[in-house]
């Protein structure tokens, strides 16, 4: 049974830095919609505390293949692009969560 928190679950393809956003995943959407104020699971993310990703963006891109909606997602805060492609590589998958609907786990 899907977890009430899921909101989305994105295919990632590749991650970039845009001017004016910062670091961004590209991906196709497998499962749910990624809206504006989702959450990323916590992320370590270079040498700081672990750390949730709040979604501030979300283009919808065309795709010329059929894997789904193609979307270009930025963050609040964006993280330093390599690390988030260290976190996100090709063919992993960024999980959004619904803001209030994840427990957070204090010590882990």
């Amino acid at each position: 049974m899907k977890a009430a928190n899921i909101g989305a679950q994105i295919e990632v393809s590749n991650a970039m830095f845009l001017a004016g956003r910062g670091a961004v995943i590209l991906g196709h959407v497998r499962e749910g919609t990624a809206r504006v104020g989702q959450l990323t699971a916590p992320l370590v993310l270079g040498a700081g505390a672990a750390q949730r990703l709040e979604v501030s963006v979300v283009e919808r891109l065309s795709s010329m293949d059929r894997g789904g909606q193609a979307v270009g997602i930025a963050f609040r805060k964006p993280p330093d692009l390599n690390d988030l492609k260290r976190s996100f590589p090709a063919g992993s998958i960024l999980v959004l969560e619904e803001p209030g609907g994840a427990v957070e786990q204090a010590g882990n």
